[in-house]
């Protein structure tokens, strides 16, 4: 049978009342909105969740004023509901939304595959003197060190690598090339690593708090600590 809630409710409203607690108090300590204690109180279903909810915030609440052997024959019984019905129509609906997980796999093993086949024709296409000039072309270059590797491998070469270590707290500004310009604030142990195509412009906050390492050769400068030293390197 259902729980007879406006018994149970008025039964509880007294016990509060007598303790000398007020509605928020109890909302405070079940952490329950006001309302639903007042409508648990009133005994009025409109504003309360399923009846399942509603034994369980009554044991609660029960348990609060310590009544709870008071009212235990009470709840003993809670007629449960029958579980609603999916319409048909929803199950197949919603059966079409869960793909089986090979519908995924398949296609996207068949990618390298298909890729695969697509550049071997290609290749196969391309006619096999121009494989060997471009083969050819390659093999001299190397050979002679000329061609677009030679340029790349200059550039490296010719640019100037510049690393700042850190051994007392200080900040530094510098200019790379007349045209980038960056700060740091640098700490104890700290490192940072500067590219440039010609030259460096810095200036140095603590000057005997840093060392400078331009292309792996250090840079011998004289400076104490705590002086600003400007210093350009090229």
């Amino acid at each position: 049978m259902p729980i007879d809630l406006e018994k149970i409710g008025k039964f509880l409203k007294d016990k509060r009342e007598v303790k000398g607690l007020a509605l928020t108090d109890i909302s405070h300590s079940l952490c329950l909105r006001k309302s639903l204690i007042d409508a648990i109180e009133s005994g009025n279903w409109k504003l309360l969740p399923h009846e399942v909810y509603v034994k369980g915030y009554l044991k609660e609440y029960a348990h609060l004023l310590n009544v709870s052997d008071e009212i235990i024959d009470e709840l003993a019984y809670v007629e449960a509901r029958a579980p609603l019905e999916v319409p048909i129509q929803q199950k197949a609906e919603t059966k079409h939304k869960h793909l089986p997980k090979r519908a995924f796999i398949y296609p996207l093993a068949l990618v390298p595959v298909i890729g695969f086949f697509i550049l071997s024709q290609i290749y196969r296409e391309q006619p096999l003197t121009t494989r060997i000039q471009n083969a050819g072309r390659t093999s001299t270059n190397i050979a002679n060190n000329t061609g677009p590797d030679r340029q790349v491998t200059s550039e490296v070469a010719e640019a100037k690598k510049l690393m700042i270590t850190c051994q007392e707290r200080t900040w530094v500004s510098v200019v790379i090339d007349d045209t980038e310009k960056k700060e740091f604030m640098l700490n104890p142990q700290d490192i940072i690593i500067l590219n440039a195509k010609e030259k460096y412009d810095l200036l140095i906050g603590n000057a005997g708090g840093v060392r400078l390492i331009l292309n792996g050769n250090d840079v011998q400068f004289t400076g104490g600590s705590g002086e600003v030293k400007r210093i350009k390197l090229s």
